[in-house]
């Protein structure tokens, strides 16, 4: 059974690619089909896309206007992913974009090193410390909406006001940051709700008091334990001081685990 679901897979995405290669053809009939895989990993970098088989259907859809559904029938989840996936991206289509005034530079230099005598390889923990500060900084904030979807719905809206949900240290210490900001006007202000001046400590102390709440989403995946961790990491880059590598790539894998577990499909890179 196991062997006939994988072959029908497998014949879904030729299906597609062949599709999307008799469309390219009718532009550019010697056009191979490596630049056309090229040009989808394009597409797939450009707009975020986790998944390969997901960037191809989505290719399909944006640039040729292939009626993939015809390919997926049965697969309701997959379906609906990828009109989710697809609708944003059309309508970023249909919208002008903003004539560009910024000229991007590059932060840091080998002439900035020399001069300064800074270590060389300041350049290169730089690159991976920007890979670090971006999977905590998803980590943290879809922690946040999960904990806002999960209590919401138990709770409704107001579940932030509840004594039993969330303690009154908590919300002493976001009340503080919240007036801290009011003096400091020139500062912009953080998301809109609460919840976004909280750190991981208080997001644990938050899914620890309403544990039951969050088994069912977390499952056995060790959240606690690795948003303790992640909170002495994210610590060490709010410093601006470095990370060795294999601590980066535990903080991605955290990452990985944390969008499978909500299920949302990750290929390893």
């Amino acid at each position: 059974m196991r062997k006939l679901k994988l072959e029908k897979h497998h014949s879904t995405n030729d299906s597609v690619f062949e599709a999307i290669r008799e469309r390219a053809k009718r532009t550019n009939p010697k056009v191979a089909d490596r630049t056309i895989r090229y040009r989808i990993q394009k597409f797939r970098e450009k707009h975020g896309i986790l998944s390969k088989k997901m960037a191809k259907y989505a290719y399909a859809v944006v640039e040729y206007k292939i009626d993939v559904q015809r390919f997926l029938r049965g697969n309701d989840d997959v379906v609906q992913e990828l009109q989710s996936l697809v609708r944003p991206i059309i309508q970023t289509q249909r919208s002008p974009e903003p004539k560009r005034t910024e000229v991007r530079q590059r932060l840091i230099s080998r002439r900035v090193t020399d001069a300064f005598g800074l270590p060389v390889n300041l350049i290169n923990e730089a690159n991976r410390m920007t890979e670090a500060y971006q999977a905590i900084y998803v980590f943290e904030n879809l922690i946040r909406y999960v904990v806002i979807t999960t209590l919401e719905e138990k709770y409704n809206k107001d579940w932030w006001n509840n004594p039993n949900v969330v303690s009154r240290g908590i919300k002493d210490y976001v009340e503080s940051r919240k007036q801290e900001e009011k003096r400091n006007r020139w500062h912009s202000i953080r998301g809109n709700h609460d919840i976004f001046y909280t750190n991981f400590g208080h997001l644990d102390r938050i899914i620890t008091r309403n544990i039951n709440d969050f088994r069912k989403v977390f499952g056995d995946l060790e959240i606690q334990s690795e948003m303790r961790q992640l909170e002495r990491s994210r610590n060490i880059i709010a410093h601006n001081n470095p990370l060795p590598k294999p601590e980066v790539d535990r903080i991605k894998m955290y990452y990985r685990d944390l969008l499978k577990q909500l299920g949302m499909y990750v290929e390893p890179t």
